[in-house]
């Protein structure tokens, strides 16, 4: 049985964007097991007293039932450069827990700090994140063809900050920076990196 994961981010205290964590762990629950049971966080997830401070991470294991939740400070990991690897062949719809596929296209980074997947073209993800990309009118756009709808994604999209876009490889140039998102990771809390730090 598919084990899945779920990365939440608990401020002060405070889970972010449950809702959108919500509908992505029971749509997974119907796609890939077949059942109707809904997991609601927010009666389920309880903080302790002691990451009631600060910036932590939540990491929820699942499958049919909640199987790990667990709870450690975070702190954001700087990303200033991005090695293009390619594989047409991925597929990381659901947010599993084994990530070894992208484990081996990680170990392929080098002298880079993450990387950026490419398949058949297009842009998708980094190791650990989706991507905005900043256009020269000042919009921000993220590849249609992402790995994993992630949930800050998701909820940018809802907001309209964000806007859906094809981009593939020879695009970039048409690009001034990236930036990474993901649940930990807010749009405006890294600095971009530069086009030109993303090489194969």
């Amino acid at each position: 049985m598919y084990q899945l994961l779920e990365t939440i981010k608990i401020n002060n205290g405070t889970p972010e964007n449950l809702e959108f964590h919500n509908r992505r762990m029971n749509r997974s629950l119907s796609d890939l097991f077949g059942i109707r049971k809904c997991f609601d966080l927010n009666a389920i997830l309880k903080v302790p007293y002691k990451f009631c401070n600060g910036i932590v991470k939540c990491r929820i294991v699942y499958d049919t039932e909640i199987r790990e939740t667990t709870f450690q400070p975070y702190a954001i990991r700087p990303v200033n450069s991005l090695r293009l690897v390619e594989d047409n062949e991925i597929d990381y719809r659901y947010k599993y827990a084994d990530r070894s596929n992208l484990d081996v296209l990680f170990e392929k980074r080098g002298s880079c700090e993450d990387i950026l997947i490419i398949k058949n073209g297009y842009v998708t993800d980094t190791y650990y994140a989706n991507l905005v990309f900043r256009s020269a009118n000042g919009d921000w756009l993220t590849p249609e063809s992402c790995l994993l709808k992630g949930t800050r994604r998701t909820c940018l999209l809802e907001k309209n900050l964000i806007k859906e876009a094809s981009i593939r490889v020879s695009d970039l140039t048409n690009f001034t920076e990236a930036r990474l998102i993901n649940a930990m990771i807010d749009i405006c809390d890294t600095d971009g990196i530069p086009i030109e730090n993303m090489v194969w």
